[in-house]
């Protein structure tokens, strides 16, 4: 091949030629000229020679990554400060709007009703918290070493979790564990099966014997409807018992079922109800008996019913 190239062409084609692109019969016509052409083949030690990059300080890597590092730190510890204010606030709303605080009866202005039903076996009770800006959580749990069913009242924040100051529950009770009110440092028993016992004593010649005093659910409803059932005798209510009119005579108190507590006292003296003698008297005159309560009127007892009476405290009588 005759060598026409020039020495532009021959520079266009060096860097092909350096990377060993080029054909073979270009390579033979580019080195044919390169022997010739001192000028090109200067330019091509040049392009050949390796490209120096500057090196980056060692002492400018080591601040960079000093300050990469710095940024990493300052992350961390703003993630750290930012998840210990949320665990803080979720505290706080946990606290205010969820668990509450423990209040005792006379700490607070609590208001309840109780209710005992004897055929059922339910002990319920239903109660107000009085106070602004004041709603209530009621909880329920057994201590087993202790024998209690306890009763734990929160107040909370309202929310849409508990918006309302009133506190309600049922509890399944035989008489065989005590229900307390269970505060943040003491306790209180609300109720006890001695507490709902049938007491019956008898007066007899100036003195009294305490006959039965227990926990006896179907006893007491015994006498309760026998009680019920009596013929009443009377269209006025009764006042107190005269004890010193008869020699002979029995006292029976029923056990409660109801009942209530107040946290508050009102200054309306006319909505107090007055006292009543809740004891219920049996005794005999001219041959009949009779129940007698205040405030109720009075009531005739056939023989048969009493005879029932009297065998079931001849019964109790044995047992005990």
């Amino acid at each position: 091949m005759k060598n026409t190239l020039d020495c532009n062409i021959v520079r266009d084609m060096l860097p092909l030629y350096a990377e060993k692109l080029t054909s073979e019969e270009s390579n033979t016509a580019i080195r044919q000229h390169l022997e010739q052409c001192e000028d090109c083949s200067k330019y091509l030690v040049n392009i050949q020679k390796p490209i120096d990059c500057p090196t980056v300080p060692k002492m400018e890597i080591d601040y960079m990554r000093k300050v990469k590092n710095s940024f990493k730190r300052r992350a961390y510890i703003l993630s750290g400060v930012i998840a210990v204010f949320c665990i803080i606030l979720l505290g706080i709303f946990l606290r205010l709007f969820i668990i509450g605080t423990p209040i005792f009866i006379g700490d607070a202005p609590i208001n309840y009703e109780w209710n005992y039903d004897t055929d059922s076996k339910v002990y319920s009770i239903h109660g107000t918290i009085e106070g602004a800006n004041t709603s209530a959580r009621i909880k329920i749990y057994k201590d087993k070493n202790n024998n209690q069913i306890k009763i734990k009242i929160y107040e909370i924040m309202p929310s849409i979790f508990f918006s309302s100051n009133q506190f309600s529950v049922k509890i399944p009770w035989n008489g065989e564990a005590d229900i307390v009110w269970q505060g943040k440092d003491s306790q209180q028993v609300i109720t006890s099966s001695q507490y709902l016992n049938l007491s019956i004593s008898e007066f007899q010649n100036g003195h009294y014997q305490n006959i039965m005093d227990l926990y006896d659910v179907n006893g007491a409803s015994l006498i309760k409807d026998l009680y019920d059932k009596a013929t009443e005798v009377s269209s006025n209510d009764l006042v107190a018992f005269d004890e010193a009119k008869f020699n002979q005579y029995f006292i029976i108190s029923f056990p409660l079922t109801a009942g209530g507590y107040s946290g508050w006292i009102t200054e309306d003296k006319s909505s107090q109800e007055q006292e009543v003698d809740e004891r219920v008297f049996l005794y005999q005159e001219d041959g009949q008996y009779y129940f007698y309560k205040q405030g109720q009127h009075l009531k005739k007892l056939s023989t048969e019913d009493m005879n029932k009476i009297s065998d079931y405290m001849k019964t109790k009588e044995v047992s005990q």
